[in-house]
């Protein structure tokens, strides 16, 4: 429960103080090269689930243990949460991975849409960060350390 409160407090900062912008184009999400490394791919994994309101699999994204500390409604809620002060995410983009000594922060932006009191499109970017590992016997498994929007 600590865990899930430190996690809606840092995204209701984020919230609070992330830039809104006005596009002219949706951008559309980057197709992974044939050569993209299995960590990409696990967080294209992710993003995809999010944005399709895919609760079921963002959370068996997840490994095991951190499953039982975010769960469905967790992420129903959360989700819920997000929407409901940004609007609908409509589209990702893969922006970079910083350099960290064992682990993998990748950093996303999300662009949600949602309609002003005149029904005119409003646009906002949030980053979304995603940290991944190597776990197993060799090192050779990735699994998802953390998430979180920035």
């Amino acid at each position: 429960m600590k865990r899930f409160m430190v996690f809606a407090a840092v995204m209701a900062l984020g919230v609070l103080f992330s830039g809104c912008t006005v596009i002219n184009e949706v951008p559309m999400a980057q197709a992974l090269p044939e050569q993209a490394t299995p960590e990409m791919k696990l967080c294209r994994t992710l993003l995809e689930a999010f944005l399709k309101d895919d609760a079921a699999g963002f959370v068996q994204s997840l490994p095991e243990d951190a499953r039982s500390n975010f769960d469905v409604k967790k992420f129903n809620d959360t989700r819920k949460y997000i929407t409901t002060t940004l609007g609908q995410p409509v589209a990702f983009q893969y922006l970079t991975t910083l350099e960290f000594v064992t682990l993998s922060p990748h950093i996303w932006k999300i662009l949600f849409e949602r309609k002003d009191r005149k029904g005119e499109v409003i646009r906002s970017e949030a980053l979304f960060r995603i940290i991944t590992g190597q776990t197993g016997p060799e090192k050779k498994d990735v699994s998802v350390i953390g998430f979180n929007f920035l």
